[in-house]
């Protein structure tokens, strides 16, 4: 049978009072080049004009499915886990995440395509250029080169640059099935890289940007480029929920491969003894791709943040 000549690809948005941005992020979802998109969105219950927005796009274009009005899911990431098991991604040649308020470059999908098939691989990010409402720029570098164990202590860039095969999305829904834990873990970039690494598939990180990351007061994650976010960063580490992560993280990946090295760490995890620190920071320099961030890691376990 002769394939088509523009794969198909299945983009996954999750919204929530993104009406000022939503429609340029769509602009650039419709517009990609040399694919044919079906945009799936889901919105949480927004309290702004996102949700009659939304509804007028879906009969104006069938290439955009609203799902339904749940209850509030509450977290970003929680909302994409909807997507991940409502939406049949089986007929599609793959599978992007997206989220309501970036600009993606009009190659990002065709480009990524071809960089998966050459690698043979299933999962694909990349850096990203953030960008600020005064026109300030910054490249964020995700790309550094992967780790033994990076997957369980960080995600492979942020969510709204992946693209995959739908097998690996079907890995994602099957664990977010049957391994309680998975959904302890908030943040559905950081679920789908270690499900990807831990079952064994190729996924690579392009150190080229692929989307203008825009940066606003209501970003989930963001750049972490000032000093009040890194400030709430290390609040958050302190009050104990990177470990809680890292730790669910770390149990979905063992219920996949019973790797006993990542059963170890799982032993490890629950004391905060000098011992267990000190066996943790093996763990740490496997565990972030970033030389500065295994650094501060390891200072944070030693000190007693993590």
């Amino acid at each position: 049978m002769t394939r088509p000549s523009r794969f198909k690809v299945a983009v996954l948005v999750a919204s929530f009072n993104g009406r000022q941005w939503i429609a340029e992020q769509f602009d650039s979802i419709l517009n990609q080049l040399d694919v044919d998109v079906q945009v799936f969105v889901s919105d949480d219950c927004s309290i702004d004009d996102t949700w009659a927005w939304l509804s007028q796009m879906s009969l104006s274009y069938s290439n955009i499915s609203l799902l339904s009005r749940n209850d509030r899911f509450g977290s970003a990431g929680s909302n994409f886990y909807r997507l991940i098991t409502e939406v049949d991604t089986r007929d599609f040649d793959f599978v992007a995440f997206s989220d309501q308020d970036d600009l993606w470059d009009i190659d990002k999908l065709s480009r990524h395509i071809k960089l998966l098939q050459v690698h043979n691989a299933d999962g694909i990010s990349s850096n990203v250029l953030a960008f600020w409402p005064d026109g300030a720029q910054q490249l964020i570098v995700k790309s550094q080169p992967q780790r033994k164990f990076d997957y369980l202590f960080e995600s492979a860039g942020p969510g709204c640059t992946f693209l995959m095969t739908p097998r690996l999305v079907a890995k994602v829904k099957d664990v977010l099935r049957d391994v309680p834990a998975a959904k302890i873990v908030s943040l559905h970039d950081w679920l789908t890289y270690a499900v990807a690494r831990a079952s064994g598939v190729k996924w690579i990180i392009d150190s080229r940007p692929s989307i203008l990351y825009r940066q606003h007061a209501h970003n989930v994650v963001g750049a972490n480029t000032s000093l009040q976010a890194k400030w709430i960063r290390i609040k958050k580490m302190r009050q104990g929920w990177y470990r809680q992560q890292v730790t669910a993280v770390s149990q979905v990946a063992y219920a996949i491969n019973h790797n006993p090295e990542i059963g170890t760490l799982l032993s490890i995890l629950p004391s905060i003894s000098w011992g267990s620190r000190l066996r943790l920071l093996r763990y740490a320099w496997q565990g972030r791709r970033s030389v500065f961030d295994r650094w501060a890691l390891m200072v944070s376990i030693l000190l007693g943040f993590f």
